[in-house]
């Protein structure tokens, strides 16, 4: 899989050839005519025939303001289409005529670009399915000429795009080969091959040891015990802050004691997008070789209805000291987090703490399946990631979170409680649950469980929101953030 810039003169024969209906100066000669017949229609016009030999298929897609959401939109909606999976042969993008100085049009042509190199992943990839065709997984983006902001948009791409595959490949394998300690055996492995790159394992027995109870309570019903595993990016010197992700990582999540419905379990196993999505960020971030100091915790269980199993009623107390009160072992993904902001806190005092999570369905009937909702305690966090959603569409929606919320996270017996009870505002009861444990850092919570899958024919890991992250850090890095310097919140 590989993101490249080349000319129109050494495109390739086999290359899915992609050009634009405004950007007549692209069009090869000998394809002048079929083009202009093809610009006729409003959608994008595809054929594989009278090519001359010149590409294996071409497309011409009709608006290129890409600066637009609602053509971005269109755009990347027409991929599902243009290059149906498996996508078997190289694709051939014409850049040319794009303005790349303007920061809005190379956000939006990156995300574009990384929605096309996201076509090259597929299911079978997994390597379960028997005589599946490899997918010749190559963009190649066509320029009139080399530049530094078409280099910089190729290494970008494939740098998102690789960091989204090793999120999306490990959310979708099956539950019964991403155990906890197989998802931590994976970042281990990841750490070891790649240079200023740390990882630090807790087993269940450590967990104990240094008082991370809700994550204890949540995976002590399996035989395959909880982890902690925190993934460092040294970029930058020793005393430079860090910027912190927490993901939540429920390998399979039955609902314990709590059972779910068996349909409500059907994709359980992506219980633990959020954990994936920041391991595959610190791949983005490796590979961009980000000037900053970047760690990722995974807070990774089983949640499962054994006979240690956590009771209904249970008092375990945290990490961060408060007592917490398991109304609901369903409501298992805010406990494990708890104790994995609390740890990253005291650990690392980031100047910014965020955690992405599959937690709550209530976000998903509040936003649908394209918003994420964010949820913090920093209006200049806050800020920040919504620039970061704006500028790359990969879209999120801030939710209230005040004291206004306290009651719904008070136990008549314990400090907190893990469910409200009312049941009502069950998003934001959960992320003002988690807002108890971040010791008054600067911190966001992504709540996406409506973004974290793509649903078509079939259900997949989409990866989402590693743009949004990725640009957040980008920002950090160039000084884009409006902050006074590229370190302080």
């Amino acid at each position: 899989m590989k993101c490249q810039i080349t000319t129109l003169a050494q495109c390739r024969t086999d290359a899915h050839l992609m050009l634009w209906k405004a950007h007549t100066d692209a069009w090869p000669e000998a394809l002048r005519p079929l083009l202009a017949e093809m610009t006729h229609g409003d959608e994008p016009q595809s054929t594989r025939f009278g090519l001359n030999g010149l590409c294996q298929q071409l497309t011409l897609l009709p608006s290129s303001q890409i600066e637009r959401p609602e053509i971005l939109r269109q755009l990347t909606e027409s991929l599902n289409t243009l290059l149906p999976s498996p996508v078997l042969h190289p694709v051939a993008l014409d850049i040319s005529a794009f303005n790349l100085a303007d920061r809005t049009v190379f956000t939006r042509l990156r995300t574009l670009l990384v929605a096309l190199m996201n076509r090259f992943y597929q299911l079978p990839q997994l390597g379960f399915r028997q005589g599946q065709q490899e997918s010749n997984g190559q963009l190649w983006l066509l320029s009139t000429e080399h530049n530094t902001l078409a280099d910089e948009l190729a290494a970008q791409t494939q740098a998102i795009a690789q960091g989204m595959f090793l999120s999306r490949k490990l959310s979708d394998t099956p539950a019964n080969g991403c155990r906890p300690q197989d998802v931590a055996q994976q970042a281990q492995a990841w750490a070891s091959a790649h240079p200023q790159t740390h990882c630090d394992i807790l087993d269940e027995n450590t967990l104990r040891e240094l008082g991370l109870g809700c994550l204890d309570a949540t995976g002590k019903g399996s035989k395959n015990p909880p982890r902690l595993v925190t993934l460092r990016w040294q970029g930058a010197a020793e005393n430079a802050p860090y910027y912190a992700f927490v993901g939540k990582g429920i390998t399979f999540d039955t609902g314990g004691l709590w059972l779910k419905e068996g349909e409500g379990m059907r994709t359980m196993k992506y219980d633990m997008c959020g954990a994936a999505v920041v391991f595959g960020l610190m791949e983005i971030v490796k590979t961009l070789q980000l000037p900053l100091n970047v760690v990722a915790v995974m807070a990774l269980a089983e949640n499962m209805p054994g006979e240690n199993a956590m009771l209904p009623g249970d008092v375990v107390k945290s990490h961060a000291g408060h007592s917490v009160e398991i109304i609901n072992t369903d409501a298992e993904g805010r406990l494990v987090l708890a104790d994995a902001l609390s740890y990253t806190a005291t650990r690392f005092k980031p100047a910014a703490l965020i955690d992405v999570a599959t937690l709550t369905g209530a976000v998903v009937k509040a936003l649908g399946y394209d918003i994420s909702g964010l949820m913090s305690n920093n209006p200049k966090l806050s800020q920040q990631l919504q620039q970061a959603a704006d500028l790359t569409q990969d879209r999120i929606w801030p939710l209230p979170l005040d004291e206004s919320f306290d009651p719904q996270v008070k136990s008549h017996i314990a400090d907190l409680t893990n469910t409200p009870p009312n049941n009502a505002a069950i998003a934001v009861s959960a992320a003002h649950f988690l807002s108890k444990f971040c010791h008054q850092l600067p911190w966001a919570h992504l709540d996406v469980s409506g973004t974290a899958l793509s649903r078509g024919k079939f259900t997949q890991a989409s990866g989402r929101p590693a743009l949004l992250l990725t640009q957040y850090l980008l920002d950090l890095s160039k000084g884009n953030s409006n902050e006074k310097d590229s370190t302080g919140m």
